[in-house]
């Protein structure tokens, strides 16, 4: 691909988004829905197939040229050339992914928007954010200059924001919005952060140049780990990771188009995109590494366990999401880049499908979200059913759907990186994981679609329109087979995937990207698989045939196994009181104190001072022409006699 042919596909993979934007901003109140829904959809209709042709080049490039960067124009150039910023992109097979992931789903939940919101009077206010959403992810996957990556980092912050406070006459949208960005906010400072350390050390923002520096580096040194634990720490806020997670489940808030958008395929896995581009840097940090790898399987299980007690629909799937981001974190910890990408592509497919299909489910019972006053959907939303059971079978990872191919791959791997127990312990618990994904899905599944309506809505429910239906439907098909010719989770089989990034993480040390032995891949494919029937199975017996029943179940465990999970192990309640209440308890106090006795009082002395000096000043102001004449001739004198005595030295 020629440097000229890239400039020109990024150009317009750019523009199409964002010239979607502007025109639902500025004409879309005036020329009505029709145009805000054509506008809206073919802006990303066009950019995915700019996404199509890049993938195409990328594919078609000789090897050892897969990737080529372009610099559209300079921006700065400060220090006679010691920082430069340019306008700078690549395109290599990661980006592509990216872009494909990014556009493609994300058309068809701009498709669903159109009869989502078909009655909202925000739709062109709405669709504006969309577009400018994907560009905002577009510019911070194609970013080849570290200023550019954070420029697209703080957009898709903005983006997020405007997205999930878009009812804003809703005062928990409005918490909800303004949670999601401070704490990302916490984030994008350990992003500058570390992006300025790379700066004094690689003496460049380029990234392809950063990368061929790594020598300024040293290996395993506090440096590299230090540098490496910020952009982790960047990660986990956009990607909803311990101990910046909180905001996720909120961010629900949102109508369900953007849940889709946002948090099932494109932004919470920016975290993901971050590390496994930073591999150069990660590879030389073993103990950031590990770290990651940890906070990532953690999240994974501490998610999975809050959302077997969750009862809205939405933030069910939202922890969902939590924990699956969680497994791709793991992955890329330990090395596994690809492995971690690829279950970013079949998680973006599936949960978007799941996402979408609630969001019918919510639209036909007239916005209820409470699942303990749903079930029986299935015989009145058969399409919608089937392809929820389609997403909920790939996300709990039974064979031949995405989720199997995407997740035993990824687990393969903890057996293999890295010396020591850890790394089977890992895996153990990726393997827990595995059962309570299959719990949590189907306990959704069978609650929903499932057993006797239990509301006079559930009775008027019908199935969506062909709008809201076409999409989930696609998306349900391609949850079962869009793995199949790309890669599966044993050596030496068929391995598209891995094969089309391998130019991308050839810098990968032999040990972390080397295929586990035939006999181990087996083993842990077959126990991983056992796992996720088990979960299914299980959740089929306590939720469907109530053998036994749940809450039986639930009284038996410890009392306080139940509670950590339904109030989310009192996280939000945590930072309350370990953050909120004493910055509000300070302002308090200096609104009482302070402000009266100190502030207040300044500047009250201050107006006492001037006001005295103000009478003493008029008293001076007589009026008699003879006052004035004598008070100028002592000042004339005084002048003189200060002038001559200057003068005499």
């Amino acid at each position: 691909m020629s440097v000229d042919t890239a400039s020109a596909l990024v150009i317009l993979i750019l523009l199409f988004p964002l010239a979607g934007a502007a025109l639902n901003a500025v004409l879309g109140p005036r020329l009505g829905r029709g145009f805000v829904n054509l506008a809206g959809t073919l802006s990303i209709g066009a950019a995915f197939v700019v996404a199509c042709v890049i993938l195409g080049n990328v594919i078609a490039a000789p090897a050892g040229h897969s990737a080529v960067s372009v610099r559209l124009w300079q921006w700065l150039n400060l220090g006679s050339g010691n920082l430069s910023i340019g306008m700078d992109f690549t395109l290599d097979p990661l980006s592509a992914l990216m872009v494909m992931v990014i556009t493609g789903v994300g058309f068809l939940i701009h498709v669903y928007s159109v009869g989502y919101m078909e009655h909202d009077p925000g739709v062109a206010r709405f669709f504006a954010y969309m577009n400018f959403f994907i560009f905002s992810m577009l510019t911070l996957v194609l970013a080849a200059d570290l200023i550019i990556l954070i420029v697209g980092w703080a957009l898709v912050a903005l983006s997020s924001y405007l997205l999930i406070g878009f009812w804003y006459e809703r005062a928990s949208a409005v918490l909800a919005a303004r949670k999601a960005f401070i704490t990302q906010v916490i984030g994008d400072v350990a992003l500058v952060i570390a992006a300025f350390l790379i700066f004094l050390n690689a003496h460049t923002l380029s990234l392809p140049n950063i990368f061929a520096r790594t020598a300024a580096f040293p290996s395993g040194g506090i440096l590299v780990n230090g540098i490496c634990a910020l952009l982790a720490i960047g990660a986990f806020a956009k990607s909803a990771q311990f101990p910046l997670h909180t905001w996720l489940p909120d961010a629900m808030e949102g109508p369900t188009p953007v849940s889709a958008l946002i948090h099932a395929a494109t932004m919470v896995t920016a975290g993901v995109y971050l590390i496994a581009r930073f591999h150069p840097l990660f590879n030389l940090a073993p103990i950031a590494g590990g770290m990651v790898a940890c906070v990532g399987m953690g999240t994974a299980l501490m998610a999975g366990i809050i959302a077997l007690s969750q009862i809205d629909i939405k933030r069910v799937i939202a922890y969902s999401t939590m924990s699956q981001i969680g497994l791709m974190i793991y992955a890329v910890g330990i090395g596994a880049y690809s492995a971690g990408m690829f279950h970013f592509a079949t998680h973006a497919v599936f949960k978007a499908l799941l996402f979408m299909a609630a969001g019918n489910v919510i639209h036909s019972l007239h916005d209820e979200q409470d699942i303990r006053l749903m079930g029986g959907m299935a015989a009145r939303m058969r399409w919608t059913h089937w392809a929820f059971l389609s997403g909920s079978l790939a996300l709990a990872g039974i064979p031949l759907w995405a989720g199997w191919f995407s997740k035993e791959n990824l687990l393969g791997f903890g057996t293999v990186a890295g010396p020591g127990p850890a790394p089977w312990l890992l895996y153990m618990v990726g393997v827990g994981v595995n059962v309570l994904t299959g719990l949590y899905a189907f306990r959704l599944w069978a609650t929903v679609f499932h057993g006797e309506p239990q509301t006079a809505r559930v009775y008027a429910a019908k199935e969506a329109r062909n709008v809201l239906l076409v999409p989930v439907v696609i998306l349900g098909v391609l949850s079962l087979i869009v793995a199949w010719p790309l890669q599966w989770p044993v050596p030496n089989a068929v391995r598209v995937f891995s094969d089309f990034l391998s130019p991308v993480f050839a810098g990968t040390p032999a040990g972390l990207a080397s295929e586990p032995a035939l006999w181990i891949a087996i083993v842990a494919l077959v126990i991983g698989t056992l796992a996720s029937l088990l979960g299914v199975g299980a959740a089929q017996r306590m939720w469907l045939h109530r053998e036994p029943d749940p809450a039986a179940v639930a009284a038996r465990l410890p009392r306080a196994l139940p509670l950590l999970s339904y109030n989310k192990f009192y996280f939000d309640e945590l930072y309350d009181a370990a953050f909120v209440r004493p910055v509000r308890a300070a302002a308090r106090t200096a609104r009482r104190v302070v402000e009266p006795d100190v502030f207040d009082g300044w500047i009250a002395g201050l107006t006492d001072l001037l006001r005295g000096f103000s009478v003493d000043l008029r008293a001076y102001q007589t009026g008699f022409i003879r006052d004035y004449a004598a008070a100028f001739t002592v000042g004339a004198v005084v002048l003189v006699v200060v002038t001559a005595v200057f003068l005499s030295r």
